[in-house]
């Protein structure tokens, strides 16, 4: 890339006597200068940005922002935000005694397209899916680029056919991802879930019990960074008979821990649960309030264990679980999806709890 200089002979700008210029444009460990010049010890009154502008892409757009010093006879920018690998910047010096204007362009840093994300868990983890299965989650060991599954994620029946391009297998066009863009959760259609919908009688739901299937995901999809997996993924299961009837907190089984101990308390279910929900709809409570400690989910989301960081003592605890939480078919505690016709949105959210008494003895 050719480097543009500017030269002047005598000129007077604020009182200071500028002769034999070169100026140019650097770029510096996330810095850009001028240099080649002596500038004012104060500002010109429209401030800096009028006199050096730095630019991210092509195109009619505002100016970077950041902040401006003098250091040695060099004026420097910082940008308020880092540079970014892949982008194209333009850096403008007007001089302020006239003249044309000194550009140059700078590229940000090399993009790593080294692959180091990888599928890490899908769940459910079982090999039997309900034919009502709801939702499925991927997670992955690094940010993922949005917008990608309908390209690289796949649902294979026995034969090998891609059922995504026949009939609507997830939702179209939703992709729910935590903020970190390293969970995605892909929505089987409802209309095909729900008895007594259309999609439901013509097409069936999207998994027939007793067919085998594939989920495959591609190894081209994208992280973050345009960077592909290491490696693609592929998750076979078979399809089970439906599971209508809403998860009865009477069917699980709780497991009380000694007092002096850091045994796990522990609640088993006679159904697969789902694995998010677990994580954060079931808490501790004891004489004192909500206990801390350490929840783990086993046996293909069929147990729930929670370790507290300080031993029990002896006492009554309860389990807090919030009826909100789902199994595999998305049944709330008290109301099959069936029926959840999502009628009673309010403006106000509200939780309803119930309570599975403990002892530490």
């Amino acid at each position: 890339m050719k480097r543009k200089f500017a030269c002047f002979a005598v000129t007077l700008f604020l009182g200071v006597t500028v002769s034999a210029q070169v100026v140019s444009i650097q770029f510096d460990a996330g810095t850009f200068k001028v240099a080649g010049w002596k500038p004012p010890a104060a500002a010109p009154s429209k401030g800096w940005g009028s006199v050096f502008s730095v630019y991210a892409g092509a195109g009619d757009i505002p100016p970077l922002a950041g902040a401006y010093n003098v250091e040695r006879d060099t004026l420097i920018f910082r940008p308020s935000y880092p540079i970014a690998p892949g982008v194209r910047y333009r850096a403008v010096f007007r001089p302020p005694w006239g003249g044309a204007a000194v550009e140059k362009t700078f590229d940000g840093p090399h993009q790593d397209k080294t692959p180091s994300a990888r599928v890490e868990h899908i769940y459910p983890s079982a090999d039997v899916l309900p034919s009502n299965q709801l939702r499925l989650y991927i997670y992955f060991s690094a940010p993922m680029s949005r917008g990608e599954s309908a390209r690289y994620l796949h649902v294979l029946d026995e034969t090998g056919k891609d059922l995504q391009g026949a009939q609507a297998v997830f939702l179209p066009g939703e992709e729910l991802w935590d903020p970190n863009y390293q969970r995605l959760t892909m929505t089987f259609d409802p209309g095909r879930i729900k008895r007594g919908l259309t999609s439901n009688e013509k097409i069936g739901p999207p998994i027939a019990e007793g067919k085998r299937y594939a989920l495959v995901i591609d190894r081209d999809w994208p992280d973050a960074h345009g960077a592909s997996l290491i490696e693609g993924f592929r998750k076979s299961f078979r399809g089970g008979p439906a599971v209508r009837n809403p998860p009865d907190p009477r069917e699980w089984r709780v497991t009380s821990p000694k007092a002096g101990t850091l045994n796990a308390v522990v609640v088993d279910f006679p159904t697969a649960m789902n694995y998010p929900l677990l994580q954060r709809m079931i808490q501790v409570s004891g004489a004192q309030g909500s206990l801390t400690g350490t929840t783990v989910i086993d046996r293909q989301e069929t147990q729930w264990r929670f370790t507290p960081h300080d031993s029990w003592k002896t006492g009554d605890y309860r389990l807090v679980v919030d009826t909100a939480i789902e199994d595999l078919a998305g049944n709330h505690i008290g109301q099959p999806f069936d029926i959840d016709t999502f009628e009673h949105v309010t403006e106000h959210i509200t939780t309803k709890t119930i309570s599975l008494p403990f002892s530490t003895r």
